[in-house]
């Protein structure tokens, strides 16, 4: 009777995680990451005790998937609840300096920042024009021009292989496999996109990029 209501609590609850959807795999908002704490105790429960029926595991994981589906519709319709429900982006180093206050609302320490730049390869905070810590807690860096690494198109060796525009920016996260795809780096994107006067990834409903650098940008209303 066990190993009957694990075999259908799995597949009910892997069944909802894939109908949720892969932004919920990939980065872990605050909503999403309540739902899978709650989904987790649900399915606890008929587990613990035979004499509780499978339903009432099954019943709410339904619901919470229900929700989490309808969120994320919300989601890309409306900024505000966005927002409200993932979070904003907060900026934690400008031009080399620190901002302190930024640290503190996201209670952040200057000892997580430095692990933070050093898994990005950054070991000098002066040579960052700007870091920002994304709601799914991941940091995303702009380094200043002078210490941007060196592309192919810079020293004129840029290939057409007539590979078509690539979204390479959806709901405000990078598809880094997108990118090389088209062989543009990260810095390079983002170089575009100030050029375009867009400081924030989250402004950005979808971004194409081509082999040749040119980004095409569609921002939320």
């Amino acid at each position: 009777m066990h190993t009957y209501k694990t075999l259908i609590l799995f597949s009910v609850s892997l069944l909802l995680v894939r109908v949720m959807g892969k932004r919920t795999i990939a980065q872990l908002s605050p909503f999403d990451l309540i739902v899978i704490i709650i989904m987790g105790s649900a399915i606890a429960i008929p587990l613990e005790d035979d004499k509780i029926k499978l339903s009432y595991g099954i019943a709410p994981v339904i619901i919470l998937s229900i929700l989490n589906y309808i969120l994320a519709i919300l989601i890309t319709k409306s900024r505000k609840i966005e927002d409200f429900f993932q979070g904003k982006s907060t900026v934690l180093v400008k031009n080399g300096e620190v901002m302190m206050k930024n640290l503190k609302k996201e209670r952040i320490t200057i000892a997580d920042l430095l692990v933070l730049l050093r898994e990005k390869d950054v070991t000098n905070i002066n040579d960052i024009e700007e870091a920002t810590i994304e709601p799914n807690g991941k940091l995303s860096i702009l380094k200043k021009r002078q210490m941007q690494s060196v592309t192919p198109k810079d020293l004129g060796l840029w290939t057409t292989e007539g590979i078509f525009p690539t979204l390479v920016i959806d709901q405000g996260n990078v598809a880094v496999d997108n990118l090389d795809k088209v062989g543009v780096t990260i810095d390079q994107m983002l170089k575009e996109l100030n050029k375009k006067g867009i400081e924030d990834l989250a402004e950005i409903k979808s971004a194409w990029a081509d082999e040749e650098g040119n980004v095409l940008v569609d921002k939320f209303q």
